[in-house]
This record gives C-alpha cells, structure tokens and sequence, in this order.
C-alpha cells in the first residue's frame, strides 16, 4: 500500500492513470464481509478502533476490499488530532 515514485506515466493507449490527494488520515483497507475486518497499512487491526467504520462496512451487504484513508472531518477541514483519539 505504499506509494511508489515512477519516472513515466502509462504509455499511449494503456489504461489512463488514477491520482488522488493524500490528506491528512489513517491509509487502511477494508475487508468488508459479514465479520469487517479493518487493516492498516502496516497490517495493525483497526477495528477497535473504528467500530462504527466496521459496522458500516458490514451495513454494505457484499464482500469487498476497500481502499481507503480514515479521516475526521470537522467544520474547519481535516482534524488528525480528533482522528488520533
């Protein structure tokens, strides 16, 4: 799940490349299945955690991988301090 520098982009003709913002959170993946599982990037059990994140991704009724970043949202833009709590 680390990110990796390059010294090209994908050629001409191959499928075009994603990009996204890194913002201020927790990268994780999320095993979403009737038991959620919540993995950091370092493979640490996030769950405990984030439970109401678990219980979300039970809520969605299939089973996939998520690739997310946790962030807490306040009403002044990202909070890590909050998200650390």
């Amino acid at each position: 799940m680390q990110a990796r520098s390059v010294t090209a982009l994908s050629r001409a003709g191959s499928r075009p490349p994603l990009f996204e913002q890194k913002a201020d959170g927790y990268r994780t993946l999320v095993f979403a299945r009737p038991t959620p599982y919540i993995q950091s990037r370092r493979g640490a059990d996030l769950g405990p955690a984030s439970p109401e994140i678990a219980q979300a991704a039970a809520a969605l009724g299939i089973e996939a991988v998520l690739d997310a970043e946790l962030v807490v949202w306040s009403e002044h833009g990202l909070d890590f301090s909050a998200l650390q709590r």
